[in-house]
């Protein structure tokens, strides 16, 4: 499961002031506040969306699915069944992505079904919006990263890699004359996307490594190799040119085994630690918290706030 890194802020709409502050506190006041009904009202695309704190700064972001076709099915026999049929009233089938929270910055993980960031932003939102903060806005800042060439070169496994090239570089021309073409017949053709491929679980660092010290940076519009640092590590994207995610690869497991990954890669990923200071030294944002947010750091003045909710 692929664990993604973005900084957060906060923007006030009226003046477009940005604010960097420490979101901790809010969200959990958010997920300790015991009232259902104020829970439920959160939708994206249709189905219930809600943040459940699974443990410090670790939450669980989930999303309904009553509209999907769920099937169980019988090993033994291939019987078939609807899950949906097997729930009481009150209970509905859930897909879970997982967030944890940073001073400025998240880590979040999803499976195929569960909800995504995009998603996530919108949520934060709707629950500024339902406790009268509609004025801000959360943002989340993807991490991206580039590594180079020679960060590639020292690499022990390189696996699948592709290099996309334009017209001012000389592979674009040896392609094409590969098929025989002229300049005319390919004038609109406006680049050539190359992919070295291995055989399944082969290392071919050797012929990507070729490829890297013949093909050059100029006219180079994408080039991105899967590397291992480690023989025993996870295969991981290292993005030559072009921008690619900071992020890390963790097992799924119980929710206690997903967090005490989580807390060991954001430890020891250098990268991370390198954006994270960029974002918050930022001298685009002012490092306070709005006084609006006041109260809205604890779960009492939750209760307090919205006593009728």
């Amino acid at each position: 499961m692929k664990l993604s890194y973005y900084g957060y802020s906060v923007e006030r709409h009226s003046d477009q002031e940005k604010y960097l502050f420490d979101m901790r506190g809010f969200v959990d006041a958010f997920s300790r506040f015991q009232n259902f009904d104020f829970k439920n009202r959160f939708f994206h695309a249709g189905e219930n969306v809600n943040l459940l704190r699974v443990k410090e700064s670790f939450y669980l972001y989930l999303i309904t699915r009553s509209q999907e076709v769920i099937k169980k099915i019988k090993s033994s026999d291939h019987t078939v069944s609807e899950i949906n049929k097997m729930l009481s009233r009150d209970e509905r089938l859930g897909f879970a992505s997982y967030v944890y929270f940073g001073e400025s910055y998240i880590g979040f993980a999803s499976t195929i079904m569960a909800p995504k960031t995009k998603s996530f932003a919108f949520f934060v939102n709707d629950v500024f919006d339902a406790v009268g903060l509609s004025d801000y806005r959360f943002v989340l800042h993807p991490f991206f990263q580039e590594a180079t060439y020679s960060d590639a070169m020292s690499m022990p496994f390189l696996g699948r890699s592709s290099i996309q090239v334009n017209k001012d570089n000389k592979f674009y021309e040896d392609i094409r004359n590969f098929f025989n073409g002229t300049a005319e017949e390919f004038k609109d053709v406006d680049s050539f996307e190359v992919v070295v491929k291995p055989k399944k679980r082969q290392n071919i660092d050797a012929a990507v490594k070729k490829v890297i010290s013949s093909v050059g940076s100029q006219g180079i519009e994408k080039f991105v190799c899967r590397a291992k640092h480690e023989l025993s590590d996870h295969l991981m994207d290292m993005y030559l040119v072009g921008n690619g995610m900071i992020s890390d690869m963790i097992p799924k497991g119980s929710d206690s085994e997903i967090y005490d990954s989580i807390i060991e890669k954001v430890t020891v990923n250098d990268g991370l630690v390198i954006k994270r200071e960029e974002h918050q030294s930022h001298e685009s944002f002012k490092k306070e918290r709005p006084k609006a947010f006041s109260g809205f750091f604890d779960v009492a003045s939750w209760s307090d706030m919205f006593p009728d909710l």
